[in-house]
C-alpha cells in the first residue's frame, strides 16, 4: 500500500491530513471518531508502533494522545492526535482493536490520570501500594520532589485458585545480578497453568527528569535507558531531533552509525545466545558464547573507545570520526571470529540434549505474536516478516538492505536460530558498508530553532531486541518539552507472558524467558 492510498482512507473518514515532513502524516481525530478511524486504519498494511499522552494545559486547556503508525511498504509513519477535556480526560479504549495498546492504556492511565473507556485500568507502573488518583507524576504541575506516602498493599495477581493447584512466586530480588521483577506461576504438578509477571520495581522517571533539560543532557539520558541498546536508544534520540530541524546528516556518519547499529546486535545476540544455553544447563555452550560475546566488546572498544558506545553518537552525526585503518582492522578481527563462530554454532545445532530442551519450548504462534504486537528476533522466529532496517529506511540503510531472516515455529529453539543467523549476516553486513565507507564530514549543525514546537520529531531503529521509538517535543527555547521512549522489551514482555503459558513445565520458563531475554531497564525508563 503506498502513502496516496492511506490519504484517500483518511479522507474516507473526514480525517483532516497534513503531511509534517517526506515520510510522516499527522492527522487530527475526535476522541469521538477514534475507534471507528483505527478500524478502517486496521484494513491496511499498517503496524501499530507506540502511543503516549502530552500534557497541554498550560498552552490551550488540553491534553493530547498520540498514537504512531508505520505504513507498511512505504517506509512512512502516520500519527493520529486526539484532543482531550482538561477536566475529565478520557477517550474511547482502543486496545480491544489493538491488544497491543494495553499497556500503553494503562501506563497513560497511572501517570496522567487519562482514562480509557471500555476496560479495566489496572495498575502497571504504579503499584497498588501507591495513592493512585491523588499523584500523576507525568502532569505537568508534579515536581519531581513531591513526597509520597507508600502504603502497605501487596501486589494482587488475578491467577486461578483450585484443589490441587498451587502458586509459585519468583523474585522481585533474584538470585543473580539481573534486576528486579517478580515472576508469579499458577501450577499443577509441574505444568504451568497460568503466568503473570509484575514489572516496574525501579522505575528511573527518566521521561520525567528529561523535562526542561537541553538537547545534549537529552542525549545523556538516551544513552543510559539501556546498557544492551545504548546505541540504538541514542541513534534513536538523535534522529527525532534531526527529523523536527529537517537536516541530512552526512553520509559518512550515516554508515559509521550504521556500522555500530550492527556491532551493537552482534554484542546482544552473542550475549543472547549465551544466555539460552545457560538456562537450558549447557555450561559449556553458554561460556564459549560469553568467550566470544567478550572479544566483540573488546573490538566495540577498540572502535569507540566504550564497549557501550557512549559518546560517540550527536545530534547531526557523530562527535569524533573513526579513521579507515580502524575499519580495515575490524573487516579482519569480524572475519576471524566469524570463522571461530561455526565451532559455537556446530556445539548448539549438533547437541541432541540442547535441541531438545529448545524445540516446541514456549511457542508463540504467529496469531498471537502479531495480537500483542512482538517486535525484533522473537517476531521474526513467529514469522513476522517486518523489521525497521529496511521498512523504515534510516542511516546507511537507505543504501544497504540487510537480510531479514524468518523462522515460523515461533518456539526458543526458533528464537536461536533467528539469532544464528543474524549473526552470520552481520559479519557480511558490516563487511559490505566498509568497503563503501565515504569520505567526508561527519557532523552537520542544527539550527538554532525550530519551525514545530507542539509536533514529536520521531526516531525509530531496529534494535538487536526489536523497534524501538523516541518520540520528542522540544519547547521555544530548544528544551525537552515530552519525550516519550518505547523499548522493544516493553512490546515483548507480553510475548514472554503467553509463550510461558500452555504446555511448558516449570523447568522450562527460565529457557523461555532468556529465549526472549529481555531487558527490565529500558521498560522501566
Amino acid at each position: 500500500m503506498n502513502k496516496s492510498n492511506i490519504i484517500s482512507v483518511l479522507k474516507k473518514c473526514n480525517l483532516d491530513e497534513s503531511t509534517i515532513n517526506t515520510n510522516h502524516l499527522l492527522c487530527n481525530i475526535q476522541k469521538e471518531d477514534l475507534q471507528d478511524s483505527i478500524e478502517v486504519l486496521l484494513k491496511e498494511k499498517v503496524s501499530f508502533l507506540t502511543m503516549f499522552a502530552i500534557d497541554e494545559r498550560s498552552l490551550n486547556k488540553k491534553y493530547k494522545l498520540h498514537l504512531i503508525f508505520l505504513i507498511l511498504n512505504t517506509a512512512s509513519l502516520l500519527t493520529f492526535k486526539v484532543c482531550l477535556d482538561e477536566t475529565k480526560p478520557s477517550y474511547p479504549t482502543i486496545s480491544k482493536l489493538i491488544p497491543a495498546a494495553e499497556w500503553f492504556e494503562r501506563e497513560i492511565h497511572d501517570m496522567f490520570g487519562i482514562v480509557a473507556e471500555g476496560v479495566d485500568l489496572l495498575p502497571l507502573v504504579l503499584h497498588g501500594d501507591f495513592p493512585h488518583g491523588k499523584h500523576f507524576p507525568m502532569r505537568k504541575d508534579f515536581k519531581l520532589n513531591t513526597e509520597i506516602e507508600i502504603s502497605e498493599v501487596p501486589h494482587q495477581f488475578t491467577q486461578p485458585h483450585a484443589e490441587g493447584m498451587h502458586q509459585v512466586a519468583v523474585g522481585p530480588i533474584h538470585a543473580g545480578i539481573i534486576e528486579p521483577g517478580h515472576l508469579r506461576f499458577c501450577t499443577i504438578g509441574e505444568q504451568i497453568l497460568d503466568f503473570n509477571a509484575q514489572l516496574f520495581y525501579t522505575h528511573k522517571g527518566i521521561e520525567k527528569s528529561a523535562e526542561g533539560k537541553t538537547i545534549e543532557e537529552g542525549l545523556i539520558l538516551a544513552e543510559h535507558v539501556c546498557g544492551m541498546c545504548s546505541y540504538s536508544h541514542s541513534t534513536a534520540y538523535c534522529q527525532a531531533v534531526e527529523s523536527l530541524s529537517k537536516i541530512n546528516i552526512p553520509k559518512r556518519a550515516t554508515y559509521i552509525r550504521t556500522i555500530c547499529l550492527e556491532l551493537e546486535r552482534l554484542n546482544s545476540h552473542l550475549a543472547d545466545l549465551s544466555a539460552i544455553c545457560s538456562a537450558s544447563g549447557f555450561a559449556i555452550a553458554s561460556m564459549q558464547a560469553a568467550s566470544f560475546r567478550e572479544k566483540a566488546m573488546q573490538i566495540t572498544f577498540n572502535l569507540t573507545n566504550h564497549r557501550f558506545f557512549r559518546g560517540l553518537n550527536t545530534v547531526g552525526g557523530l562527535k569524533r570520526d573513526i579513521n579507515d585503518d580502524e575499519f580495515k582492522s575490524l573487516k579482519d578481527e569480524l572475519q576471524n571470529l566469524k570463522k571461530e563462530f561455526k565451532s559455537l554454532e556446530k556445539i548448539i545445532i549438533d547437541s541432541d540434549t540442547l535441541l531438545d530442551r529448545l524445540e516446541t519450548t514456549g511457542e508463540l504462534s504467529f496469531i498471537q505474536a502479531k495480537k500483542f504486537g512482538i517486535v525484533g528476533p522473537a517476531a521474526r522466529a513467529s514469522g513476522i516478516d517486518i523489521d525497521l532496517r529496511r521498512d523504515f529506511k534510516y542511516a546507511g540503510y537507505h543504501d544497504f538492505t540487510p537480510e531479514i531472516n524468518i523462522e515460523t515455529e515461533g518456539d526458543a529453539l526458533a528464537r536461536t536460530k533467528v539469532r544464528v543467523k543474524d549473526i552470520y549476516s552481520i559479519f557480511d553486513f558490516i563487511r559490505k558498508i566498509i568497503d563503501k565507507l565515504p569520505t567526508g564530514k561527519i557532523k552537520e549543525e542544527i539550527p538554532e530553532l525550530f519551525s514545530s514546537m507542539l509536533e514529536p520529531g520521531i526516531g525509530a531503529v531496529e534494535s538487536a531486541k526489536g523497534s524501538l521509538i523516541h518520540c520528542l517535543i522540544l519547547d521555544k527555547k530548544n528544551k525537552i518539552s515530552r519525550w516519550h521512549v518505547r523499548s522493544a522489551s516493553y512490546m515483548n514482555w507480553r510475548g514472554v507472558i503467553q509463550a510461558t503459558k500452555g504446555r511448558n513445565i516449570v523447568p522450562d520458563s527460565p529457557l523461555v524467558n532468556k529465549s526472549f531475554n529481555l531487558c527490565y531497564a529500558c521498560v522501566d525508563r
